[in-house]
């Protein structure tokens, strides 16, 4: 996905106003990608793997302008290039809680009491500051309603039919 875009101005006319961009080695390399618009000039920053907030919240590289066509009269007179730093802020987006397992297996005893707690189930919502998560049953999977769920707990119990 396209991110974000840098502009270097290059006074030149033609063939020698063309910009390449190049990310230098470091911190962005693995992450970022930047290509020239040739409509523009624009380097154009791309994602090459899915960010995370919660692992990092910003980053910060350089990246590299240069001419893509240099005249061999003028080689002694470059570098033909400049660098600008950029930071890419990570934003935050509200992800559903995980579940510890991804599957749970409970067995209960026929003529259990009702209310008897019969185990429970796990979940965390990795968002920075996020609220406590809640539980609740499908109950088109029980549509009987055998079961209870505890909302804040996750405790599951046998109910009264």
């Amino acid at each position: 996905s396209a991110i974000g875009r840098i502009r270097a101005v290059d006074p030149d006319f033609g063939k020698n106003a063309e910009i390449e961009y190049n990310i230098v080695p470091g911190d962005g390399g693995n992450l970022f990608d930047i290509m020239t618009d040739e409509y523009t000039q624009e380097g154009v920053i791309k994602l090459k793997k899915p960010l995370d907030f919660e692992t990092k919240k910003a980053y910060t590289f350089k990246v590299e302008a240069s001419n893509l066509h240099l005249d061999h009269r003028f080689h002694s007179v470059g570098p033909f290039k400049d660098t600008a730093t950029v930071k890419i802020n990570v934003l935050d987006m509200d992800e559903p809680p995980v579940f510890s397992k991804p599957m749970y297996t409970m067995e209960v005893y026929e003529d259990t009491p009702v209310g008897t707690i019969i185990g429970a189930v796990t979940a965390q919502d990795l968002d920075a500051g996020s609220s406590s998560v809640r539980y609740f049953m499908d109950w088109k999977n029980d549509v009987d309603s055998y079961f209870t769920i505890d909302a804040t707990e996750g405790t599951i119990a046998t109910n009264e039919l």
